[in-house]
């Protein structure tokens, strides 16, 4: 280790101060008094006074000894004063860096934490009150970001102009966001289960429909230049309130209700699995054989032009039936099995939560053209948001009060889901459960 230097040598000029130990003391302040004095002036009310004074710092040394000891007095100070710097210096430069260790490591915890939120509405089965918390918080905040960075709408230009643009945006998109993911956790579940027991195959196939027939109206009315012109002839020139949002999440809602069709006729090992109440086929046959004649018709001149924009209004409607009637089905389904075991809540959930925002969007956006044809001329839209939150109530009443025990952890007869019994069980109606103790079960 480098060793510091010692004290700087005594100057020479201080060196006659060593005679000064010889006199006497009368000779000692005869010497100091016959120290340089500097003259200074001081102004006060125009008058000049002299006044006198020692240099500054000076200290009057009697022996040589006393100016050493003044001299190592001096360098420790100084030692002192630098060495205070360096650790003033150190500390705040820790200070830094512990700071900027602290903001990484929140990010750090922030980000795992976010990440795991989304993860919990395809994860989780239970539907606890703290997961169902979390997960659409860290749903929320995704939709957030996506409607601030996506592009507004245009037409948005009433009295709250410009600002109200991003409101809408977000509110949009997090409905887009919570109402498509809601499909996903269904999906999952079956897929882990290898079963689609307790899915009605009713809602499967009327959810089908019913998103189809919507996206086909949103699509319209959001595209076709000639669809406008129409709505606005028919509105007093007003635009429609379809936005981006709606036909991303209408196009989505399609394709993931085809992959429920897909899932009940791959576990159900073959058509024949696919079965459908009377009613469910007197709808599908009046719904869809008009749907497919009118356009023919439209083309072929039998009807007007115009019809066009009544036709897609049409599907709307049929799009809010085919909601009635699926839902309906699949409360009465759980009703008879007097369970929710293979449905999942979260469905309901995040399609409550996307309807009320989707209802709060269209209501904020008629008030800011301050005209209400945002919603008469765009009703489907609103009754769907409404009629989903009606039913999503029912629901939450049959998985958390009516049939508490009886939810996605185990099914009707007491049988986890998540465990395939063997053949020779499934063949044996009348076979004990406690006679699979001794059996070996397939995961």
């Amino acid at each position: 280790m480098e060793k510091l230097p010692g004290p700087p040598p005594i100057p020479a000029s201080l060196a006659a101060l060593d005679d000064w130990s010889s006199g006497s003391e009368e000779e000692h302040r005869r010497k100091n008094e016959q120290t340089p004095l500097i003259r200074h002036t001081s102004r006060k009310s125009g008058s000049r006074k002299n006044a006198f004074r020692k240099p500054d710092g000076f200290t009057e040394l009697s022996t040589i000894s006393d100016c050493k000891t003044h001299s190592q007095s001096s360098w420790s100070d100084g030692e002192k004063r630098i060495g205070d710097d360096d650790d003033r210096s150190i500390s705040t430069y820790s200070t830094t860096g512990e700071s900027v260790a602290s903001l990484k490591s929140l990010a750090t915890v922030s980000l795992e934490n976010f990440r795991e939120g989304l993860s919990i509405p395809f994860t989780d089965e239970e539907g606890s009150y703290q997961k169902i918390a979390r997960g659409l918080g860290s749903l929320s905040v995704l939709g957030t970001i996506i409607g601030l960075t996506m592009p507004k709408n245009q037409y948005l230009n009433g009295r709250w102009y410009p600002w109200y643009r991003v409101i809408s945006s977000v509110i949009g998109y997090n409905y887009f966001v919570l109402w498509s993911i809601c499909f996903y956790p269904q999906v999952l579940l079956n897929y882990r289960r290898k079963s689609t027991k307790g899915l009605s195959n009713d809602f499967a196939i009327l959810n089908l429909m019913g998103w189809s027939f919507y996206s086909a109206y949103l699509i319209s009315m959001y595209f076709d230049d000639e669809i406008k012109i129409m709505y606005q002839q028919r509105f007093n020139n007003e635009s429609s309130t379809v936005q981006s949002n709606d036909v991303a999440f209408s196009v989505h809602a399609m394709v993931l209700s085809f992959i429920y069709v897909v899932q009940i006729i791959y576990y159900g090992d073959s058509w024949c699995s696919f079965r459908l109440k009377p009613l469910t086929w007197l709808l599908v046959l009046a719904m869809g054989f008009p749907s497919a004649l009118v356009p023919c018709l439209i083309k072929l001149g039998y009807l007007p032009y115009s019809t066009w924009l009544d036709y897609f209004y049409a599907l709307s409607f049929f799009k809010i039936c085919c909601t009635l009637t699926k839902y309906s089905k699949q409360v009465m389904l759980n009703w008879k099995r007097k369970s929710t075991s293979g449905w999942n809540i979260w469905y309901n959930f995040l399609e409550c939560s996307g309807g009320s925002l989707s209802m709060l969007q269209i209501t904020l956006d008629s008030a800011d053209m301050r005209d209400m044809t945002g919603i008469t001329g765009n009703i489907a839209k609103f009754a769907l948001g409404f009629a989903t939150i009606f039913f999503d109530a029912i629901f939450f009443s049959q998985h958390y009060i009516l049939y508490p025990n009886k939810r996605a952890g185990t099914q009707e007869e007491g049988v986890p889901i998540l465990i395939k019994t063997p053949s020779i069980v499934r063949t044996r109606s009348r076979l004990d459960l406690s006679e699979l103790n001794g059996v070996d079960v397939e995961a």
